[in-house]
């Protein structure tokens, strides 16, 4: 009799397959079957695997698994951009099952709608590597943002989801970066990692939880519905010393058996590098889970039938690139960077990674993932998240990841994220910004009007031209006569010092009734200070390369003058941070006498956070030595103009700061035209008449914005 019934079972699992199939299906749609076993698993997920063979109408076959959903039930999904007939048989690891041989097919027919990845297909890697492109070979400019725990229940679906997608639809958004629920900054099974079905995994990593996926599923489907391809990361990197190379395998081939049949690309694994936030020696580079998550990374590439593009996101240790996150640089699509989350001082790290990116073999795409959040901290200013955006596009990046403080952690009012393992308890964290005021930030529309701007033209086909640009003049540096680099004496702080705060003060003498003509202090520090004369505050700073001057005459006084600094070393994610004062100052009487300020042995410090006792300062290094080297001052070092275009065809200038920039190398016979763009605004404005001299040079005046700005020069006859 149970055989009798078994067989009645297959028999109608076989005739629903079949004439579910003949419902034609749209292209790049996903078409779902369902199949339910007729023997009682004790546990199906893991004593059962299901794949289906499919072939299209060309005659190509693809294996793609399926995945359980939870009871005696496993799931089927596929999409294509071939109209057409494709059949498929399913293929069961227990071959007595009746989920063993059964066939089906689908018709895919042509979409006839207007999402892009459905009407152009899903993305993919370009024949010239460089950038990313549909299935039909239309270019898809990448345009990210980064929702790291937007699967949570603190993004509420669908009312927050959909609020939060529709902005970004509108600015122009076209990638997610979303954590398949493993997430970072936080202790696995922390309740703010769960939705409403819990969590993706039990607390054992025995089985997966197919409810909390069915409800990722609504999530994820919408994103590609509203025109947004999912870079789905399987789970930030400390997972796998507790889960293990077989569970994470486990988790992406259910990750690939759910997600593969939609417009996706997969990221391996959130800072592979990077170990729990609470181990010893944190943070160091580790390369044991490079070497496990490369495992994972080569079963995601045997295991995926669609072939979706595939990276790794790498922490900032060592070199900021997927490459250095991989034992295996073949196994990737594309170069994932993580550049600092920085001002000034992440500049030049973001150029060198990029441009050393784009020159390495393998060629691949080049995306930073993450660079420079906005308001990082509650503090991180929009004109360096926009300028990452700028230095990464015209040293040869093809797209751009956006990351609001607030909206990747999931920051809600009144209830923000919290601290990470590694932050005090009770501290705010990265900051407290609510994902929906974030959500509004001004870095969000200004990286999507500079991306506007290059898709105008045929920036597919950009190369970097750093040769092409220079400013018109080098600024006169003011002579300055630098102390010694100074910190509390504790260890060797020139290597590494205590993530705190220290006070250092210089004390001096001016006489009765002497004229102070001139008075100025320049500083420097590493990372970020208040200073302080007589007790008044003269001002704040935090940019290690470029030193902060203050006139301070007016506050000095007769008699005795403290100078006080109070100096504090952040936490960094490089395996040593090492902390440093500097100080340059004359105090310049009217008799022509100097009274001498520089940093060195004649200061004093303290430690605020134990006692007020007052120390000689330790000379850390004389400047120009350790780990800083020389300083700028001010603008007078800015970041050089970065270039990029088509040589005769088309140029596109961003210049960071309000300087002349010469262009050289112009061709004469070219009829050349010009506008310049606002990248804080997104207008454009003609540019003059350009004066062409002797080796194809012309000298282009800032505009009167008081920022950064662009220029783009092309060709007249060209559209």
């Amino acid at each position: 009799m149970n055989t009798i019934r078994a067989a009645c079972l297959m028999t109608f699992l076989l005739i629903s397959a079949l004439a579910h199939a003949q419902q034609p299906t749209e292209a790049n749609h996903v078409r779902e079957w369902s199949f339910t076993a007729a023997k009682a698993y004790a546990d199906p997920f893991n004593e059962v695997e299901l794949d289906a063979v499919f072939t299209t109408p060309d005659g190509k076959q693809v294996r793609i698994p399926a995945f359980w959903a939870g009871g005696q039930t496993w799931k089927l999904r596929y999409a294509s951009s071939v109209v057409g007939k494709h059949a498929f048989r399913t293929i069961c690891s227990d071959r007595m099952s009746n989920l063993h041989a059964v066939e089906g097919f689908v018709e895919i027919t042509a979409y006839t709608g207007e999402n892009p990845l459905y009407r152009h297909g899903p993305i993919r890697v370009a024949f010239d590597k460089r950038h990313f492109e549909h299935a039909d070979g239309t270019p898809f400019f990448w345009l990210g943002d980064t929702w790291w725990m937007g699967l949570c229940d603190r993004l509420r679906w669908p009312e927050d989801f959909k609020t939060l997608a529709a902005d970004r639809k509108k600015k122009g958004f076209n990638v997610i970066q979303i954590v398949a629920g493993l997430y970072p900054d936080m202790h696995p099974f922390d309740p703010r990692g769960a939705n409403e079905a819990g969590f993706p995994w039990d607390q054992e990593y025995q089985r997966i939880n197919p409810a909390y996926f069915d409800a990722a599923d609504e999530r994820l489907q919408y994103l590609a519905d509203e025109g947004f391809s999912p870079c789905i990361v399987g789970a930030w990197g400390y997972f796998i010393p507790s889960m293990g190379v077989e569970k994470a395998k486990q988790h992406w081939r259910y990750l690939i058996a759910r997600y593969g049949a939609l417009p996706v690309t997969w990221c391996a694994a959130g800072e592979a590098n990077l170990p729990w936030y609470l181990a010893k020696g944190f943070p160091y580079d580790d390369r044991r889970q490079v070497t496990d998550w490369t495992a994972v990374t080569r079963s995601i590439r045997e295991t995926d039938g669609f072939d979706r593009p595939l990276t790794i996101h790498p922490t900032g240790l060592g070199r900021l690139s997927a490459r250095h996150a991989t034992d295996d640089e073949s196994l990737l699509d594309f170069d994932m960077l993580q550049t600092p989350h920085g001002q000034r001082e992440a500049v030049e790290p973001t150029v060198r990674t990029v441009r050393e990116s784009y020159a390495d073999p393998p060629v691949m795409p080049v995306i930073n993932g993450e660079a420079a959040y906005e308001m990082l901290g509650d503090t991180l200013p929009t004109e360096w998240t926009r300028q990452m955006f700028w230095l990464c596009m015209t040293n040869g990046a093809a797209g751009h990841t956006y990351g609001a403080n607030g909206i990747w952690q999931v920051n809600r009012r009144g209830q923000p994220h919290g601290p990470s393992p590694h932050h005090a308890p009770g501290s705010a964290g990265y900051g407290t910004i609510p994902w929906d005021e974030a959500m509004n930030l001004p870095g969000s529309t200004q990286i999507a009007a500079g991306a506007k701007l290059f898709q105008r033209f045929a920036w597919q086909k950009f190369k970097p031209h750093p040769e092409w640009a220079a400013y018109e003049q080098a600024p006169n540096e003011e002579s300055i006569r630098w102390g010694d680099w100074i910190w509390f004496p504790e260890g060797e702080p020139a290597v590494d010092a205590p993530i705190a705060k220290r006070r250092f003060r210089k004390t001096f003498e001016v006489p009765a009734g002497a004229v102070v003509e001139r008075a100025v202090v320049h500083l420097a520090v590493d990372n970020a200070l208040v200073a302080a004369l007589n007790g008044e505050r003269i001002g704040s700073h935090g940019d290690l390369n470029v030193p902060i001057r203050f006139d301070i005459a007016a506050h000095i006084q007769s008699g005795t003058n403290v100078l006080e600094i109070e100096a504090e070393n952040v936490w960094s994610d490089v395996p040593n941070n090492p902390a440093g004062l500097l100080c340059a100052g004359v105090v310049t009487l009217a008799d022509g006498t100097e009274i001498a300020l520089a940093s060195g042995p004649t200061w004093t410090a303290s430690r605020p956070d134990k006692d007020r006792a007052w120390n000689p300062a330790k000379v850390v290094a004389t400047y120009g030595q350790g780990p800083w080297g020389e300083v700028g001052l001010g603008q007078q070092r800015p970041t050089p103009p970065q270039a990029c275009g088509i040589p005769g065809q088309l140029r596109l200038i961003y210049v960071p700061v309000q300087k002349p920039v010469r262009v050289v190398g112009l061709e004469r016979e070219v009829p050349w035209q010009g506008e310049f763009f606002n990248p804080v605004t997104g207008e454009t404005t003609p540019l003059p008449k350009l004066a062409i001299g002797e080796g194809g040079a012309a000298v282009i005046q800032p505009p009167p914005v008081g920022h950064d700005w662009v220029v783009v020069l092309r060709r007249l006859d060209q559209d």
